[in-house]
């Protein structure tokens, strides 16, 4: 695990993911492909050990828009429509605001060998405003957090830190909540790769 997981794990007392997205799958025995997951469940999974995913290997539609898999969006909006009861057009407004991969993901490592796009954990309202600290005491900058309740851990903290270079912040959504079993008092976080050195250089 790189220096900066190291880092982060002892300012923040949680867990950091690295993940990593291929063009080609990449060879390591070491590293276990996984079948029939959520993405959110897969992250989990990586703590333990890492872990590859492709487009077989997710079986939620929201993950499936957030990389890119899948650009017709009418299972995910029925599905959020059935279990939120949130009118269609306020569902396809939602949608058009949603970070997602235009062009395709190939690969996506999680916890695998080399240097992560960027990292992502789960912590406590606490460790995140010590992120905050950290990030205004390096930049003189306030963060700027946009919040969504739909593809909370694989659009909105994944898919958006990558595509926006920005850290991300994410309450997460039932389905994720459930699946990969987080706590009431956790929220997801990213961080992109280019805001590493704030928090593996500051003391």
């Amino acid at each position: 695990m790189d220096r900066v997981n190291y880092r982060m794990s002892d300012k923040f007392s949680s867990h950091w993911i690295k993940v990593k997205f291929y063009e080609k799958e990449p060879q390591d025995k070491n590293v276990k492909k996984v079948k029939d997951i959520k993405f959110c469940q897969a992250t989990k999974l990586a703590i333990l050990h890492p872990v590859i995913l492709d487009r077989e290997s997710i079986n939620c539609s929201g993950a499936e828009c957030a990389f890119g898999w899948n650009d017709k969006y009418d299972d995910f909006l029925s599905n959020c429509h059935e279990k939120n009861k949130v009118s269609p057009d306020i569902l396809k407004s939602i949608m058009r605001q949603a970070s997602y991969f235009k062009r395709p993901v190939k690969y996506i490592g999680l916890n695998t060998e080399g240097n992560p796009d960027l990292i992502l954990s789960y912590v406590s309202p606490a460790k995140a405003m010590g992120i905050v600290k950290m990030y205004q005491a390096n930049t003189g900058e306030n963060m700027d957090v946009s919040l969504s309740s739909m593809m909370s851990v694989c659009g909105s903290v994944v898919a958006k830190t990558h595509l926006t270079k920005n850290i991300t912040f994410s309450f997460g959504c039932e389905e994720s909540r459930k699946s990969a079993e987080l706590g009431r008092d956790v929220l997801a976080v990213g961080i992109p790769q280019r805001l590493f050195k704030i928090f593996d250089d500051n003391e």
